[in-house]
């Protein structure tokens, strides 16, 4: 995995294209510094998470990693909303995304820590594994929704700015894709049991 010190990089060159896009009211440099951000954590996952398939590392090895790269995509919505909404713009409902996202990142990471531990110590625990797959098909059909729902709200602005929130709609979107990139890869090639 990239180190922390990579990720906080890439995480403050993609504020600062949000917090540039938004201040000159550029919608489509905001699109693509989120989505820079949000699409480069799923892409990134995904060849890693292959590659410890190829390598057939445990199961808990393999879906620690997808546990962290999701993690990274929530909790980079968060500090997008938090910087967008904090200091730039105004929009009531910020505070419950940000709070969302945050939970959901720390508790993506917090499964991811706890299946590296049980890489480490050499187990695979089948029942916290079907937990996180029951839960990765919830991430996937509740993403999914999520894209429809924006693709087909007339009243979500991603290029042409009417409302608060336009700034916002390009964080979701982008990172809901996001998330259904890697949602799908977990499930579509799952982590087998080693032989």
């Amino acid at each position: 995995m990239h180190s922390i010190i990579s990720w906080g990089m890439i995480f403050a060159l993609g504020l600062i294209g949000v917090v540039a896009g938004v201040s000159a009211r550029e919608p489509v440099a905001v699109l693509l510094a989120t989505g820079i951000v949000s699409l480069l954590a799923a892409l990134v996952g995904i060849r890693e998470r292959r590659a410890l398939l190829l390598a057939g590392v445990s199961r808990s090895a393999v879906e620690s990693l997808t546990g962290r790269y999701m993690g990274i995509v929530w909790l980079w919505g968060a500090a997008a909303i938090f910087t967008v909404y904090a200091f730039l713009l105004s929009w009531r409902e910020w505070p419950h995304f940000f709070a969302g996202f945050t939970l959901a990142g720390l508790l993506s990471l917090g499964y991811a820590m706890l299946l590296a531990r049980d890489a480490a110590e050499g187990r695979d625990d089948d029942t916290i594994l079907t937990l996180g797959r029951y839960l990765c098909i919830g991430q996937l059909a509740g993403m999914v929704v999520a894209v429809i729902g924006l693709a087909i709200d007339p009243d979500k602005e991603f290029v042409f700015i009417k409302e608060s929130d336009w700034a916002g709609n390009s964080i979701f979107l982008l990172g809901a894709l996001a998330l259904v990139l890697l949602s799908a890869h977990a499930l579509s090639a799952p982590a087998k049991r080693p032989l």
